[in-house]
């Protein structure tokens, strides 16, 4: 299933122009707009349904383990 990544910032919505072929790259995608002090972000299906909201992408980057 395709997911999509949109975020709002500056008044403006905005959607990836490439869709992620599973949630967890889709997450991480997101988490990049989040660390970019977007106003919002969300994951939507190829439907348009939103799967995954600003909470789960932070709470998804808070589970990811540390690299360092």
């Amino acid at each position: 299933m395709p997911y999509f990544v949109s975020w709002e910032k500056d008044g403006r919505i905005r959607r990836f122009a490439y869709p992620h072929t599973d949630i967890e790259t889709a997450l991480a995608c997101a988490y990049e707009f989040l660390e970019l002090q977007c106003n919002d972000v969300w994951i939507s299906d190829e439907n348009g349904h939103k799967v995954a909201d600003r909470h789960a992408v932070a709470e998804y980057a808070d589970d990811e383990p540390d690299d360092s």
